[in-house]
């Protein structure tokens, strides 16, 4: 994974590169061995600085090696793509694939890389794979391009023609790859970017240039070409990336999804702290991504235990829903992950249509800092709710051992960032990297906090009612839902963002109102009383709700 010209180079970088004393490979050493030994020359040569500027993270050797396995080697000619290229480690391990095939006879690689350094050091690579493959019989050609992958095909707009195309039309491919395979960089630019602009179709708010390094290698693929790119799990769901979704599933559909559940053990001592996946996805044949076949779905904690990986496989209507207006891409790990999702989406309810809605606390404190107060005693202030003062069903106020305003003062220009005194659901919008639970409820009943106003911190979501108000049954029997068990898996499956967005929240499934009441009614009488709360709600709730208890526990130790 490295940057495509993520900011200008530095100079004295350049010129001390072109000075950098390649290491020749040791004895017998395989191309896979070879590229991790230059990527690690690289680390230590470049400044942390540099690279975590250009998102250099470069593939762990059994990663490479897994995603190389990913794909199929049985034509006697292959093209296969590597943008962002790093040392050459993904298309060594092409190399050594094809190499214990029969079939093949020629292969083509192209490789993009900005680094000067880094390009170099793929050329060597591929020089060296080009000597080894010749004793297995294979032919290499290559062609390394130190350029911008994402501009160069600025002009290749089968993303843009799907977006103004009906549904139905099948697209043509672009190019005739045979396989794209890649670790591209991961970082934000603006929706000013040149990279931004020339993929206009796939761009909402800030985009992440990974998902454009994702949208052009779709269209490079032969008719029958795949795409194996390992990259953050940020793309399957959420607002930001929807449109992306909608068009890369048109002309690319899943086979294959391997999940890391630890964010610290892929890039291990890189400092890349993203849930990371990999994903295999054919070029559709149709129209787009259907509801037929299997997807391969496997996972491990890191890079180590990738060999030992545990696989099943799951039905495409189950990764990809047919009745999902958002496209998102769920990824169950087990048996019993399919069961729960079958469960909660045949659920009739949603937040609209119990007459509620959920919305984004309006205080922004940057944006509100006049307003915002410690003291106790100063009049004319109401409290202020921030995430800290959200616990498991416990609203707590004034928080203990934060250091975050408590009180918000209240002015004719603060009133509007204000809500009144109501009863309301309250929801983190984040979750630390490390904590096991997504999401984290608790209510909060008219006329605890004795104001007629309350402010809410812009990291917390709200539950409000619109054709209704909320009761305190109702807002008990929601929270308790939202820290189940069952409800935190299901978002798991379906999210690897440590935010939890109202969008998301606002599409999840509920099940009848009554069955929420009773919930919220047994947990009243019970919540100052249970040592282990939530494992009482998570009981409560599969008796209630009339579903196996083994769909209310976890599914194994939680990620780190």
């Amino acid at each position: 994974m490295t940057d495509q010209a993520a900011g200008p180079r530095s100079s004295a970088f350049v010129a001390s590169s072109s000075a950098f004393d390649i290491p020749s490979p040791g004895a017998g050493s395989t191309p896979v061995a070879y590229a991790e030994a230059l990527g690690e020359a690289y680390l230590s040569f470049a400044k942390l600085k540099h690279r975590k500027t250009g998102g250099h993270y470069l593939t762990p050797a059994s990663v490479a090696r897994f995603m190389a396995a990913c794909s199929t080697y049985s034509a006697p000619h292959l093209r296969v793509l590597d943008p962002g290229s790093g040392a050459g480690i993904l298309t060594a391990s092409v190399c050594e694939a094809v190499s214990r095939s029969e079939a093949v006879q020629r292969l083509h690689v192209d490789t993009y890389e900005t680094d000067p350094l880094l390009s170099r050091l793929t050329h060597r690579v591929l020089d060296y794979s080009r000597d080894w493959l010749s004793h297995h019989g294979v032919a290499l050609t290559f062609e390394v391009r130190n350029k911008d992958f994402v501009l160069d095909y600025a002009a290749a707009p089968l993303l843009e023609e799907a977006a103004r195309g009906e549904n139905g039309k099948e697209l043509a491919p672009r190019a005739d790859y045979d396989l794209v395979i890649s670790n591209p960089p991961y970082f934000k630019i603006r929706k000013d970017d040149p990279r931004a602009s020339a993929r206009a179709a796939v761009v909402y708010g800030q985009p992440n240039i990974y998902a454009l390094f994702m949208a052009i290698s779709a269209e490079l693929l032969s008719e029958s070409g795949a795409l194996v790119f390992i990259v953050p799990r940020s793309f399957a769901s959420g607002p930001y990336f929807k449109r992306f979704r909608e068009l890369f599933f048109r002309i690319v559909s899943p086979s294959a999804i391997h999940l890391f559940e630890s964010r610290k053990e892929v890039f291990k001592g890189q400092t890349v702290l993203q849930e990371n996946l990999i994903i295999k996805a054919q070029r559709c044949k149709g129209s787009g991504s259907g509801g037929g076949g299997d997807v391969l779905i496997s996972h491990s904690r890191g890079a180590a235990d990738i060999a030992d990986s545990q696989r099943f496989l799951a039905g495409m209507d189950s990764v990809l829903d047919p009745a999902s207006k958002n496209r998102e891409l769920s990824i169950p790990l087990c048996e019993s992950d399919l069961d729960l999702m079958r469960v909660i989406r045949s659920w009739p309810n949603s937040l609209h249509t119990l007459g509620l809605e959920i919305s984004t606390g309006p205080v922004v404190p940057f944006r509100a800092t006049r307003f915002l107060s410690s003291s106790k005693e100063e009049p004319s202030t109401v409290p202020l709710l921030w995430m800290q003062n959200v616990r498991p069903m416990r609203t707590d106020w004034p928080a203990q051992g934060t250091n975050k305003p408590q009180r918000i003062r209240v002015a004719s220009e603060s009133t509007k960032i204000l809500v009144r005194d109501a009863t309301y659901i309250l929801l983190r919008r984040f979750s630390a990297k490390e904590e096991p639970r997504r999401l984290v409820a608790a209510p909060l009943c008219r006329g605890w906090l004795k104001a007629d106003r309350v402010g809410l911190e812009n990291h917390l979501n709200y539950i409000h009612g619109v054709s209704r108000p909320i009761d305190a049954e109702l807002a008990y029997g929601l929270s308790a839902l939202f820290n189940s068990t069952l409800l935190d898996r299901y978002f798991r499956i379906s999210n690897g963002n440590t935010q939890v967005s109202a969008t998301e929240l606002r599409a999840m499934p509920l099940p009848d109102e009554k069955q929420i009441r009773s919930i919220g009614e047994a947990v009243q009488t019970r919540i100052d009383s249970e040592n282990d709360l939530l494992g009482f709600i998570d009981s409560l709730v599969a008796s209630v709700l009339d579903i196996s208890p083994r769909l209310c526990v976890e599914r194994g130790p939680a990620a780190a």
